[in-house]
This record gives C-alpha cells, sequence and structure tokens, in this order.
C-alpha cells in the first residue's frame, strides 16, 4: 500500500511485488475489511458491483 502512495505521489508506476507477497497484502486488507463491513458485504463489492455498498475498505 505505502510502496503504491509513494509511486503515485512521484508520478512513477507502482512497482511488481511476488505472488505471495501480494496474497499476504490480499488476505490481510480483505479480513479486514470483512471485520469492519460484513462478509457479505465483502462478497457482493467483489463479485455484484450492482448489489455491492458504496465503498468497502480496509481502514
Amino acid at each position: 500500500m505505502h510502496a503504491d502512495d509513494l509511486a503515485v505521489s512521484v508520478d512513477l508506476p507502482t512497482p511488481e511485488f511476488p505472488d505471495h507477497t501480494n496474497a499476504v497484502v490480499i488476505e490481510l486488507l480483505s479480513t479486514l475489511a470483512a471485520r469492519r463491513h460484513g462478509a457479505v458485504s465483502v462478497i457482493r463489492a467483489l463479485s455484484r458491483a450492482e448489489r455491492a455498498p458504496s465503498t468497502i475498505t480496509a481502514f
């Protein structure tokens, strides 16, 4: 997340990370989002845009 923020702030492409790193971050953020908004809301946000809440964030 911070690498993306930094890259955008200096108008550079976001660096690529290994699949394992991405998987860890996705798991963490999706778990936090589910705790905050509920599992059904996160599932809808990922699978049914027309029924999803207006926003799903981890923080």
